[in-house]
């Protein structure tokens, strides 16, 4: 089994994109050192990114301090946004792998981008964001395209993390019983359960698990990487030769205080109701719009839509929280299309 370490590209939400160039080296070196030898590095949203936002830093610059410092390591990216010639770019600079983002209600996309980054020559891992979004009978179906696709792995991601580890077992039991292909589990930590979750996934039959520095990342943040590292070595499935404690004292240097200790009450209720904290902007504005309670609306959304909730919706949920009323999860609301 290996951690895969996304400390620059998820924890990017956490510095706005915003890296020195001594944290980037200091990281990568200090990954490749410690034995980590998957990195995934570049923006938040992926390689290419940075023709479609205003980004701080662009992926060459990603590149030129971090590929010099990988040691034996092998440097990857994120990938949603980019074309095919980003992906050539990135092979040529001596990029190894992508993680191509699927969203569960559109998986035909990130079919072509698995397609066209194998045809480059590169190890692709498909990431089935919101994955608590769809069952295991229907996870199962989209492995299917997945495979067929010529992807390398298969990333079961709990988006909002809210999943419990019985239930992230499940899915990956699922696929490895179906597809000889490796698995992999990215959790975030809004209940504090990212690294259980991160030991369910390897006990379960998982490849790769992902581990950031200090756990920063997207908002409640990622399973703690040197944590993980400790915990692995207690289980007896990770060698001694990764220390842990050189990878806290530099997390404690580079990272610092960019996460608090717990989840704060937002945090928690994201966690709870699977909601995707992309669209919190949209909570904030409907419910100061409508004078509700932000997580009372989170609440509502999410009974109706976990993967792609519309303006629509969250205005039609604060209408009817307005009005005393809340959604009953019927076949009555299923068919309205939000």
């Amino acid at each position: 089994m290996d951690i895969l370490d996304c400390t620059i590209r998820d924890g990017g939400y956490a510095t706005k994109n915003n890296w020195t160039p001594d944290a980037l080296r200091r990281i990568v070196s200090t990954l490749s050192a410690a034995g980590i030898r998957f990195i995934e590095i570049g923006n938040s949203f992926g390689l290419g990114s940075y023709h479609k936002f205003s980004l701080p830093l662009s992926d060459k610059e990603f590149m030129d301090n971090c590929l010099p410092y990988k040691g034996d390591s092998h440097i990857g990216m994120f990938f949603y946004y980019g074309t095919i010639d980003d992906m050539k770019w990135f092979k040529d600079c001596g990029g190894e792998f992508l993680r191509v983002g699927a969203n569960t209600n559109d998986i035909e996309a990130a079919i072509k981008h698995i397609k066209n980054a194998k045809s480059v020559g590169l190890m692709v891992s498909c990431n089935v964001m919101k994955t608590y979004s769809i069952s295991r009978y229907k996870l199962t179906h989209m492995a299917e395209k997945i495979v067929d696709a010529g992807a390398d792995c298969i990333y079961i991601v709990d988006s909002a993390g809210g999943m419990l580890p019985r239930q992230v077992a499940g899915y990956i039991e699922a696929i490895k019983e179906f597809y000889d292909i490796h698995v992999g589990f990215h959790g975030h930590n809004n209940l504090l359960l990212a690294n259980a979750n991160s030991l369910a996934a390897i006990e379960a039959g998982a490849t790769f698990v992902d581990g950031t520095l200090k756990g920063v990342g997207r908002g409640a943040g990622n399973a703690q990487l040197e944590s993980l590292v400790a915990i692995f070595q207690k289980a007896h499935i990770l060698p001694n030769s990764c220390n842990a404690l050189e990878l806290a004292s530099t997390a404690e240097e580079v990272i610092g205080d960019l996460m608090p200790k717990g989840s704060s009450k937002r945090e928690i209720n994201v966690g709870m109701v699977n909601f995707h904290d992309s669209f919190t902007n949209l909570l904030e504005t409907v419910s100061q719009t409508y004078g509700v309670d932000p997580d009372a609306l989170m609440a509502e959304v999410c009974k109706i839509n976990i993967i792609n909730p519309s303006k629509e919706l969250f205005e039609f949920a604060a209408k009817r929280l307005k009005e005393g009323m809340k959604f009953e999860f019927t076949p009555a609301y299923s068919h309205k299309v939000f």
